[in-house]
């Protein structure tokens, strides 16, 4: 696992075709470059056992990635928890245990054979994120999906290419999570491929 600055990391997204939304510049949104994306999302299953395997099957829908950014875009890894807070505690004991660079707001990079621990970060943040201060981004080294992590207990799927979708929505549902026929909660927006 390698870090590195977010101004690293947004100089490699801009090579890729990455960019920050320019309708949102003060809530970095990270998007496609021109806005041509396609977007899914998926509810993360309620049963904790079920979350690894979910997380996992967007991963290797992935493709042959060798290196993967983890982008905690609105926050920054916790330096430390508040012994009264129990789930802040364990959460800092799980990032602290993957050797994440608490306290900063540095990017991680993970390699290909510490998917395992990409999995366990994704995990962590379905528990614990409870605010857009904890969700992350996911984004491999091809970047022609961008995964995204939301504290409204989804994950998100934006694609370059709108051939990937079907494949995308056909591959996660043959492993058992079929899209949502509706929004979470009240203060979710209603994506277009919805109505």
């Amino acid at each position: 696992m390698k870090t590195l600055t977010e101004a690293a990391f947004l100089a490699w997204a801009d090579g890729a075709g990455l960019c920050l939304d320019p309708q949102y510049p003060e809530s970095a949104v990270l998007v496609f470059r021109p806005d041509l994306q396609h977007d899914r999302f998926w509810e993360i299953p309620a049963e904790p056992e079920r979350r690894p395997y979910f997380i996992l099957a967007l991963l290797e829908l992935i493709g042959d990635w060798q290196e993967c950014y983890a982008w905690r875009h609105s926050g920054s890894w916790p330096e430390f928890a508040d012994p009264l807070r129990i789930n802040d505690v364990v959460e800092w004991r799980i990032l602290k245990g993957l050797g994440l660079p608490l306290g900063t707001a540095d990017i991680v990079k993970f390699e290909r054979a510490e998917l395992d621990k990409l999995v366990t970060l994704m995990f962590s943040t379905t528990v614990f994120g409870w605010s857009v201060g904890e969700d992350l981004y996911i984004v491999p080294d091809h970047a022609r999906f961008i995964v995204q992590t939301d504290h409204h207990n989804v994950i998100h799927v934006s694609y370059r290419s709108s051939a990937d979708v079907d494949e995308w929505v056909s591959q996660m549902e043959e492993r058992g999570f079929a899209l949502p026929e509706e929004v979470p909660d009240s203060t979710f927006k209603r994506p277009d491929w919805m109505r």
